[in-house]
């Protein structure tokens, strides 16, 4: 719940012929100051594979804390034409794409900071935001996520892959445009579409990129994402048929490949595209489409989604079926809410570091040929903004060793996360 904190009034009258004409002045400028401190406590073991190069290397920890916090400032304003306008700034020491997803410690970055404008043409937001993929629904989940939550903080990301239910990274907020028209319809039925474009996926701030791929005596050129010219476009629809409520989504994303090799760049670094002798050039051009939906009634909620990924994060001769879904419920009364949830996925993953040092088929490498997670999870509410959490994630995978590697059994990386948290939203 965020709290106003400071509203600042900024009158902007213009005089014309006399106080007569003086134009209507613009409404003040408040600023909304929000966000979350969340301490969890984790309690984890993950089994690895020994076929492939980093596994089983250095002893493993079973337990650690981790404190996870956002601050969010939200400035809002409206015109004397009834035009909103704002802009937001969001800070937290979360996980990002530059660090393979795996947590900022006290590297507080930049979570959002875009300005928007809104009226009876819809919504336009400008900066660094989520985009359109904002409207996809999935599994509904309570407290610290399960399937779609901190588990990850206590996982080693560079054996387990990173399969979300929305498919594609939602938590990416790349520097784009983005446009949501009006919800139309009635108050039974409403529809609502979003379309964004992002020159340089995984582009932030002001980072610019100058040149198409390296040269080598000027190594300044954008080494973060493999992707440039990505459109997202996504529909939402939501049904009211008291007392069932409905919400049914799709989207679809296409991304075209840049001059960047992709073991160049974080999506591949580390894995046996940057380890091996050949390097395999860059990334496919890909066009990702999925659907997803959440039927209410009663306090209950159900949801499901599928998310076919394309040639998403491959390079040539990567040509095996790349696909995540995703299956939950969570029931909410008084203060408490409990859900469950099951994500099933296959693809590649080429970050892992799995690769042998001599691989000449990509093909074979990397390919997560069975991604299981099933998780429960549990929330009470204790005050307004102060609840206790606990999530308990169990995993299997199963990755296809490299051709290099004759007779090996198939790589794994099996293991549990149980997270018990205490957060403050305020």
């Amino acid at each position: 719940m965020r709290k106003v904190l400071l509203a600042t009034t900024a009158m902007f009258g213009v005089a014309f012929a006399g106080a007569a004409n003086a134009a209507a002045p613009a409404s003040p400028i408040s600023l909304n100051v929000g966000g979350y401190d969340d301490f969890v406590a984790g309690l984890y073991h993950e089994s690895e594979g020994t076929a492939t190069v980093g596994d089983g290397v250095g002893n493993r920890t079973n337990h650690d804390f981790e404190n996870e916090f956002k601050l969010n400032f939200d400035a809002l304003g409206k015109g004397s034409n009834g035009i909103e306008y704002g802009a937001n700034l969001s800070l937290w020491n979360g996980p990002e794409a530059t660090n393979l997803w795996q947590g900022g410690s006290y590297g507080v970055t930049i979570n959002s900071a875009y300005v928007w404008m809104s009226g009876a043409f819809g919504k336009v937001l400008f900066g660094d935001e989520h985009g359109a993929s904002d409207l996809f629904v999935y599994a509904p989940t309570v407290g610290e996520g399960q399937v779609d939550g901190r588990y990850r903080d206590f996982v080693d990301t560079t054996s387990l892959a990173y399969f979300q239910p929305s498919g594609i990274d939602n938590t990416e907020h790349s520097t784009k445009i983005t446009y949501y028209t009006p919800k139309v319809g009635n108050d039974m039925n409403k529809v609502q579409l979003g379309v964004s474009y992002i020159p340089e996926l995984y582009n932030y701030g002001q980072d610019i990129t100058k040149y198409d791929n390296t040269p080598a005596a000027f190594p300044v050129a954008n080494t973060v994402s493999p992707y440039q010219d990505v459109v997202k476009g996504a529909v939402q629809y939501t049904g009211n048929f008291h007392p069932v409520n409905v919400v049914a989504s799709a989207q679809v994303i296409n991304g075209e490949s840049s001059h960047t090799p992709l073991s160049s760049t974080v999506m591949g670094s580390g894995g046996v595209l940057a380890n091996a002798q050949t390097d395999f050039g860059n990334a496919q051009s890909f066009t990702s489409w999925g659907a997803g939906t959440q039927v209410g009634f009663m306090g209950a909620t159900v949801g499901a989604s599928y998310t076919d990924l394309g040639r998403y994060n491959t390079v040539h001769q990567q040509n095996k079926a790349q696909q995540v879904a995703s299956l939950g419920a969570k029931y909410e009364f008084d203060k408490v809410g409990v859900a469950a949830s099951w994500l099933i996925g296959d693809g590649y993953a080429n970050y892992l570091a799995t690769g042998t040092g001599a691989t000449t088929r990509p093909s074979v490498d990397n390919y997560v040929s069975s991604f299981n997670a099933w998780s429960v999870g549990a929330v009470y509410t204790w005050f307004p903004g102060l609840s206790s959490n606990i999530d308990g994630v169990l995993f299997r995978q199963s990755v296809d060793n490299p051709a290099t590697i004759a007779g090996a059994p198939s790589d794994h990386d099996n293991g549990y996360v149980l997270l018990v948290s205490q957060r403050l939203a305020f």
